[in-house]
Protein backbone atom coordinates (compact mmCIF):
# COMPACT_ATOMS: atom_id res chain seq x y z
CA UNK A 1 0.00 0.00 0.00
CA UNK A 2 2.97 2.54 1.02
CA UNK A 3 4.82 1.80 -2.21
CA UNK A 4 1.57 2.31 -4.50
CA UNK A 5 0.75 6.02 -2.46
CA UNK A 6 5.06 6.72 -3.47
CA UNK A 7 4.72 5.67 -6.93
CA UNK A 8 1.15 7.82 -7.32
CA UNK A 9 2.75 10.53 -5.29
CA UNK A 10 5.74 10.01 -8.00
CA UNK A 11 4.23 10.19 -10.91
CA UNK A 12 1.63 13.57 -9.53
CA UNK A 13 5.13 15.48 -9.27
CA UNK A 14 6.20 14.06 -12.24
CA UNK A 15 2.80 15.18 -13.95
CA UNK A 16 3.08 19.00 -12.39
CA UNK A 17 6.81 19.44 -14.12
CA UNK A 18 5.93 18.52 -17.16
CA UNK A 19 3.06 20.99 -16.97
CA UNK A 20 4.95 23.42 -15.42
CA UNK A 21 7.62 22.91 -18.24
CA UNK A 22 5.35 22.85 -20.79
CA UNK A 23 3.21 26.03 -19.92
CA UNK A 24 6.68 27.84 -19.07
CA UNK A 25 7.89 27.08 -23.19
CA UNK A 26 6.05 29.60 -25.11
CA UNK A 27 7.47 32.27 -22.26
CA UNK A 28 10.96 30.49 -22.92
CA UNK A 29 10.48 30.93 -26.74
CA UNK A 30 8.65 33.87 -26.53
CA UNK A 31 11.52 36.40 -24.81
CA UNK A 32 14.52 35.58 -26.60
CA UNK A 33 12.53 37.35 -29.88
CA UNK A 34 11.37 40.05 -27.48
CA UNK A 35 15.55 39.86 -26.26
CA UNK A 36 16.62 40.29 -30.09
CA UNK A 37 13.82 42.92 -30.50
CA UNK A 38 15.44 45.08 -27.97
CA UNK A 39 18.53 44.57 -28.53
CA UNK A 40 18.08 45.50 -31.89
CA UNK A 41 16.81 48.54 -30.62
CA UNK A 42 19.02 49.40 -28.41
CA UNK A 43 21.90 49.29 -31.81
CA UNK A 44 19.80 51.68 -33.55
CA UNK A 45 19.82 53.90 -30.99
CA UNK A 46 23.45 53.83 -30.31
CA UNK A 47 23.49 53.97 -33.94
CA UNK A 48 21.89 57.17 -34.73
CA UNK A 49 23.64 59.07 -31.39
CA UNK A 50 26.79 58.07 -32.68
CA UNK A 51 26.00 58.62 -36.28
CA UNK A 52 25.04 62.41 -35.10
CA UNK A 53 28.29 63.05 -33.59
CA UNK A 54 30.77 61.37 -36.50
CA UNK A 55 28.47 63.66 -38.67
CA UNK A 56 28.33 66.79 -36.95
CA UNK A 57 24.15 66.87 -37.54
CA UNK A 58 22.02 69.60 -36.18
CA UNK A 59 18.80 68.67 -34.89
CA UNK A 60 17.16 69.72 -38.22
CA UNK A 61 19.35 67.63 -40.55
CA UNK A 62 19.09 64.55 -38.34
CA UNK A 63 14.89 64.69 -38.91
CA UNK A 64 15.86 64.08 -42.60
CA UNK A 65 18.75 61.88 -42.40
CA UNK A 66 17.30 59.52 -39.64
CA UNK A 67 14.36 57.89 -41.90
CA UNK A 68 16.46 56.98 -45.07
CA UNK A 69 19.15 55.37 -42.20
CA UNK A 70 16.42 53.79 -40.96
CA UNK A 71 14.25 52.69 -43.95
CA UNK A 72 17.60 51.15 -45.24
CA UNK A 73 18.18 49.01 -42.27
CA UNK A 74 14.69 47.71 -42.27
CA UNK A 75 15.30 47.06 -46.20
CA UNK A 76 18.69 45.31 -45.06
CA UNK A 77 16.87 42.93 -42.46
CA UNK A 78 13.79 41.87 -44.63
CA UNK A 79 16.31 40.69 -47.40
CA UNK A 80 18.73 39.07 -45.05
CA UNK A 81 15.13 37.29 -43.82
CA UNK A 82 14.02 36.49 -46.92
CA UNK A 83 17.86 35.00 -47.45
CA UNK A 84 17.59 32.72 -44.67
CA UNK A 85 14.44 31.42 -45.83
CA UNK A 86 15.77 30.95 -48.94
CA UNK A 87 18.81 29.07 -47.89
CA UNK A 88 16.64 27.16 -45.30
CA UNK A 89 15.06 25.65 -48.60
CA UNK A 90 17.78 24.73 -49.98
CA UNK A 91 19.52 22.74 -46.86
CA UNK A 92 15.79 20.95 -46.39
CA UNK A 93 16.01 19.82 -49.82
CA UNK A 94 19.19 18.57 -49.45
CA UNK A 95 18.44 17.04 -46.25
CA UNK A 96 15.29 15.35 -48.02
CA UNK A 97 17.43 14.13 -50.74
CA UNK A 98 15.78 16.09 -53.02
CA UNK A 99 17.58 16.02 -56.29
CA UNK A 100 15.55 18.60 -58.64
CA UNK A 101 17.40 20.87 -60.66
CA UNK A 102 14.29 22.87 -62.01
CA UNK A 103 13.49 23.79 -57.75
CA UNK A 104 17.16 24.43 -57.10
CA UNK A 105 17.14 26.35 -60.00
CA UNK A 106 14.46 28.55 -58.89
CA UNK A 107 16.02 28.54 -55.05
CA UNK A 108 19.53 29.52 -56.66
CA UNK A 109 17.82 32.48 -58.44
CA UNK A 110 15.85 34.05 -55.67
CA UNK A 111 19.06 33.67 -53.34
CA UNK A 112 20.98 35.56 -56.29
CA UNK A 113 18.54 38.20 -56.67
CA UNK A 114 18.06 38.74 -53.00
CA UNK A 115 21.69 38.52 -52.99
CA UNK A 116 21.74 41.77 -55.49
CA UNK A 117 19.40 43.63 -53.93
CA UNK A 118 21.46 43.64 -50.95
CA UNK A 119 24.02 45.05 -52.74
CA UNK A 120 22.37 47.55 -54.31
CA UNK A 121 21.09 49.09 -50.99
CA UNK A 122 23.98 51.10 -49.64
CA UNK A 123 23.65 53.03 -53.23
CA UNK A 124 20.61 53.75 -52.92
CA UNK A 125 21.00 54.87 -49.59
CA UNK A 126 23.63 57.09 -50.79
CA UNK A 127 21.57 58.53 -53.57
CA UNK A 128 19.14 59.79 -51.42
CA UNK A 129 21.60 61.21 -48.50
CA UNK A 130 23.28 62.79 -51.42
CA UNK A 131 20.25 65.12 -50.92
CA UNK A 132 20.52 66.32 -47.17
CA UNK A 133 24.52 65.73 -46.14
CA UNK A 134 26.93 67.85 -47.53
CA UNK A 135 30.11 65.91 -49.72
CA UNK A 136 32.01 65.97 -46.15
CA UNK A 137 29.42 64.24 -44.74
CA UNK A 138 28.43 61.59 -47.24
CA UNK A 139 32.31 60.76 -47.03
CA UNK A 140 32.27 60.51 -42.99
CA UNK A 141 28.98 58.73 -42.95
CA UNK A 142 30.56 56.34 -45.67
CA UNK A 143 33.55 55.71 -43.07
CA UNK A 144 31.26 55.47 -40.50
CA UNK A 145 29.16 52.72 -41.58
CA UNK A 146 32.20 50.23 -42.28
CA UNK A 147 33.38 51.29 -38.84
CA UNK A 148 30.39 51.23 -37.12
CA UNK A 149 29.88 47.82 -38.26
CA UNK A 150 33.45 46.67 -37.56
CA UNK A 151 33.21 47.72 -34.04
CA UNK A 152 29.35 45.93 -33.97
CA UNK A 153 31.44 42.68 -34.55
CA UNK A 154 34.03 43.37 -32.64
CA UNK A 155 32.03 44.10 -29.58
CA UNK A 156 29.17 40.83 -30.02
CA UNK A 157 32.95 39.01 -30.24
CA UNK A 158 34.18 40.22 -26.89
CA UNK A 159 30.79 39.69 -25.05
CA UNK A 160 29.40 42.79 -24.82
CA UNK A 161 32.68 44.08 -22.52
CA UNK A 162 34.91 46.52 -23.52
CA UNK A 163 38.61 46.00 -23.49
CA UNK A 164 40.65 49.18 -21.71
CA UNK A 165 42.15 51.28 -24.83
CA UNK A 166 45.64 50.30 -24.03
CA UNK A 167 45.15 46.93 -24.19
CA UNK A 168 43.82 46.82 -28.18
CA UNK A 169 46.76 45.81 -30.29
CA UNK A 170 48.13 48.56 -32.49
CA UNK A 171 48.43 47.62 -36.15
CA UNK A 172 51.28 45.33 -36.38
CA UNK A 173 51.14 44.28 -33.30
CA UNK A 174 51.38 41.06 -32.03
CA UNK A 175 48.78 39.68 -28.82
CA UNK A 176 48.82 36.59 -26.33
CA UNK A 177 51.57 34.82 -25.14
CA UNK A 178 50.90 31.27 -27.05
CA UNK A 179 53.37 29.78 -29.54
CA UNK A 180 51.85 31.34 -32.49
CA UNK A 181 52.76 34.97 -31.11
CA UNK A 182 56.49 34.44 -30.98
CA UNK A 183 58.79 34.96 -33.71
CA UNK A 184 60.47 31.48 -34.76
CA UNK A 185 63.52 30.70 -33.12
CA UNK A 186 66.41 30.08 -35.12
CA UNK A 187 67.27 26.22 -35.32
CA UNK A 188 71.20 25.12 -34.70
Amino acid sequence: MRQTSCKAKLAVITGILILTFMAASPLAWAKPMQNRRRMMEKIETIKMWKLMDALGLDSKTALKVFPIVKETDRKRMDLRLKQRNVMEKIESQLKRGKEEGKSLDTLARQLFDLNDKISQLPREEYTKLKTVLTETQLARYLLFQKHFRKELIHSWMRGGKREPVQERPRPGMRRGNGPMMHHPQAQP
